[in-house]
């Protein structure tokens, strides 16, 4: 009985023991449970499901991405998760509450623009995951990263506060550089299994506005050579007009004259170099014509450019109003 009695208590303490452990194993992994949770109850469009599989990741990266849950949002709904002011700046995707909001956008110039949106808020449910340690073993890195990239990169960041200026280079170095130190380049490598591919579809979207803005700078550059040459013609076009008006009046005073021409060669003579003179003239009036017509037809396409640009911006911005192009 005493055995017996001794085994119960041993049992139970055993019990006791198992609960305490499975309980400390929970409380410790708590987080991996309620994103695994997420994850399997996480019922993604068919869209959503190419996007996910376009962005190639690895396990750790899909596991991320179902327990973030990602969906796609038309303008109303996505400020409603999104936006909490009225600010103009175009907001394409957010991560809140534990879920990940991507702006949809279908216009085809814009390919790729929800992949890369996806990677993006992605990579900020990773960074809200990771441990100090982590976040500040990547420090040097990512301010390497910034230092080398800063054309790109400084403008955008000014935009945040100080604390989220951090987390926001840590998701833009890994969306949109693709020359990376090692130590990036294999933290990335631990959701994306191609990095360089999700900078593809930044460029392949972002180029659409630096191909436009490109050709804009060009087209500014030629008008106003363009302007200053049409200037200097008609500079001079106005003061040979007045020279030549000046020797015609001569001309026609002394032709009324008797014997002011002392012979008809010398009268046909001025009359030809005259003659010579206005058609010069008239081929500067040309020349100042075709150039107006060519300026002109530079500002007709540098105003398109100028249009489609804010089209382009309308169509990102969810809070975005279309107005009357002026």
């Amino acid at each position: 009985m005493k055995n017996q009695k001794q085994k119960g208590h041993l049992l139970g303490w055993l019990g006791l023991l198992v609960l305490i452990v499975v309980g400390l194993s929970i409380f410790l992994n708590r987080e991996w449970l309620y994103d695994f949770y997420r994850g399997t109850i996480y019922r993604p469009t068919d869209e959503m499901i190419r996007i996910r599989s376009d962005l190639a990741l690895t396990d750790r990266g899909e596991f991320l991405f179902n327990a973030s849950q990602p969906e796609l949002n038309e303008a109303a709904e996505f400020n409603s998760y999104c936006r909490n002011g009225a600010s103009e700046v175009a907001v394409l995707g957010c991560y809140i509450g534990n879920s990940i909001h991507v702006y949809n956008i279908t216009d085809k110039r814009l390919a790729g623009i929800r992949e890369l949106t996806s990677a993006h808020e992605l990579l900020h449910a990773n960074w809200a995951r990771m441990s100090q340690e982590e976040r500040i073993a990547l420090v040097e890195p990512l301010t390497r990263v910034f230092e080398a990239n800063q054309d790109l990169l400084k403008d955008e960041l000014n935009t945040y506060e100080t604390d989220q200026k951090q987390e926001e280079l840590y998701v833009r170095a890994g969306t949109e550089i693709a020359d990376l130190p090692e130590a990036l380049e294999k933290h990335y490598s631990e959701i994306f299994k191609d990095q360089d591919k999700i900078v593809k579809f930044y460029n392949n979207y972002i180029g659409v506005f630096k191909t436009l803005a490109t050709e804009m700078e060009g087209l500014k550059t030629e008008m106003e050579a363009i302007s200053t040459e049409i200037e200097s013609k008609i500079a001079i076009y106005d003061q040979k007009s007045k020279e030549l008006d000046a020797a015609v009046d001569d001309f026609n005073s002394c032709a009324r004259m008797i014997n002011c021409f002392g012979t008809e060669y010398e009268f046909n003579a001025r009359r030809t170099e005259l003659m010579t003179e206005q058609t010069v003239l008239q081929t500067m009036y040309d020349e100042i014509n075709a150039l107006v017509e060519t300026y002109n037809e530079k500002v007709k396409i540098y105003n398109s450019d100028v249009t489609e640009t804010e089209k382009l911006n309308t169509i990102i911005n969810s809070s975005a109003k279309p107005r009357a192009i002026e």
